[in-house]
């Protein structure tokens, strides 16, 4: 997957999600592919043991594809769209349509470079998609943390107040001021992944819904 060097880009600041009813999505999932961090997630102690395992092994998921749905909402608007993410290493692509595939936009990308496509525009090129989207839409969203997110673990980073389900599966936990809450997991190939996750904080929230996973060598998910 190539990504094209970022160029210098203007951008000037406007009102939140009602102002981008088609850019708003594209911008949001933009922002929150960058970054890592290297420090350790705190776990509680009487489920240390097990979910460390499951952990390390969610962790070392490197290459992954997935179909869903994806709403984003704020205190005034929501907007939805299909999505398929796939990911191999620290590259990615995304894609997200709509109706008839009203409002296509493709992202690609690795750490400190997205291209963002929306159709009938002009690619836009830019180094810090998270300032990009604070001057779009007035909002701080967490960069680092939903490549880690999504595939049900905190990011390596403080989290507090994990809650836990039946085998280890995490339902609940905080991150860097936001509420992350899983209410469905499935088994795909050898794992169990999340199929329905919420992540919010006030005003904001992303719905990731009917998440269909692929991993290698185990092909797409038949339902």
């Amino acid at each position: 997957m190539n990504v094209t060097p970022p160029l210098a880009l203007q951008v000037t600041a406007t009102p939140p999600l009602a102002r981008l009813p088609g850019a708003a999505i594209a911008w949001v999932t933009a922002a929150l592919l960058l970054g890592a961090c290297t420090s350790t997630p705190r776990i509680d102690a009487p489920v240390n043991a097990e979910w460390e395992q499951r952990r390390a092994v969610l962790a070392q998921i490197a290459h992954w594809e997935f179909i869903g749905s994806l709403n984003v909402r704020d205190a005034s608007d929501a907007h939805s769209s299909r999505i398929r993410w796939q990911q191999k290493d620290d590259t990615y692509q995304i894609n997200l349509w709509g109706t008839f595939n009203v409002g296509a936009t493709q992202i690609d990308g690795r750490p400190g470079a997205v291209q963002i496509v929306q159709q009938g525009e002009d690619p836009v090129f830019t180094e810090s998609p998270e300032e990009l989207l604070y001057q779009e839409l007035g909002y701080e969203l967490p960069v680092t943390e939903l490549n880690y997110w999504i595939k049900g673990i905190p990011a390596p980073a403080p989290s507090s107040d994990l809650v836990f389900g039946e085998t280890s599966q995490l339902r609940a936990f905080q991150q860097a001021g936001w509420q992350v809450s899983y209410m469905a997991y499935t088994n795909f190939g050898p794992e169990t992944l999340p199929t329905r996750i919420r992540i919010e904080k006030a005003p904001l929230r992303l719905d990731l819904t009917r998440l269909r996973w692929t991993l290698p060598d185990t092909g797409p998910d038949p339902r």
